[in-house]
């Protein structure tokens, strides 16, 4: 426990110091606005592709850890479209309950993973990443158009493209690549992506720090609670039986166990916004959830781990 602790305390502390260099505006409102691409378009692919160049992968445990992930994140949702009938929210926020369920904070995750695991863990945590986060965005704009505000609207087919073509998916293809065919990277760039990636997790939780709005709290209800539930409790059950049903053990089982604890990304409100979500309340929930997870990952790497 006083491991794990080591570990989570610094990841949250980073989360604190971003939202507080934010709100002093220190070094300016443009660095913020710029640092999450960054982080997510160059640094955090760099360390993916070095990962997974470097590596085996013929070695790693990657279908049944996929599978299980995948059939967590179709699990939950199913849960909730069962649900939707008798649940009192309107359709926008019904949109929120479902993306705060399917979607999860990969920063916090990737840097659990690594701090845990080394890079061995980082390596596995990201084949998850790399299965749910297609599926995930996929159900997310199709629960949008269907329940959101703006049902028909064309500008999805684009949006859709964009979300599938993430970044991190396509790094862990490119370096899986590299592996498979034995070309690996250039010792050139071998070195140079290692100093990217590096930079990539600590950049990344600030990032992710900086995107909380407290403010979004002021406007916390029963749907905040409930989707506090689904992500932190519900899903990690989920996680459970899944490992269960693939039989997984070692590294495998604790990517998908890091997978299913964490809290709501906040890059779920900038796809709630463009397509006709509930905004307002996905911004209380990835406040609240991630307040929440400051408990609940402890406990659950203590009870699971």
């Amino acid at each position: 426990m006083t491991t794990t602790l080591t570990v989570i305390l610094p990841i949250f502390m980073l989360l604190g110091l971003g939202w507080l260099l934010r709100l002093r505006r220190f070094p300016g409102n443009e660095f913020w606005r710029l640092l999450d691409p960054l982080v997510f378009y160059i640094l955090l692919p760099a360390l993916l592709v070095r990962n997974f160049a470097n590596v085996d992968v013929k070695q790693l445990n990657v279908l049944p850890t996929a599978g299980a992930a995948v059939l967590i994140v179709i699990t939950a949702t199913a849960v909730l479209l069962l649900l939707r009938r008798y649940l009192t929210m309107g359709g926008p926020a019904f949109t929120s309950l479902v993306q705060s369920t399917v979607r999860f904070n990969s920063y916090i995750g990737f840097a659990i993973a690594a701090g845990l695991y080394q890079t061995a863990g980082l390596t596995i945590f990201s084949i998850v990443v790399a299965a749910v986060t297609p599926l995930a965005n996929l159900i997310s704009v199709s629960v949008i158009g269907r329940y959101g505000k703006y049902r028909g609207n064309s500008s999805r087919k684009k949006l859709l493209l964009t979300v599938l073509s993430n970044p991190m998916i396509v790094a862990v293809l490119v370096g899986v690549f590299l592996s498979l065919s034995g070309i690996g990277l250039p010792w050139v760039l071998d070195p140079f992506f290692e100093v990217l990636g590096r930079a990539a997790l600590p950049l990344g939780l600030l990032a992710a720090g900086a995107g909380l709005e407290f403010r979004a709290l002021r406007h916390s209800g029963q749907a905040v609670f409930m989707a506090c539930f689904t992500r932190l409790v519900l899903v990690p059950l989920l996680a459970i039986a899944a490992i269960w049903i693939f039989q997984l053990d070692g590294l495998s089982r604790m990517a998908i166990i890091i997978y299913a604890i964490m809290p709501v990304p906040p890059g779920s409100y900038i796809l709630a916004r463009q397509l006709g979500g509930d905004a307002t309340l996905l911004a209380t929930i990835i406040v609240a959830s991630t307040l929440f997870s400051i408990a609940t990952v402890p406990l659950w790497l203590f009870l699971l781990g």
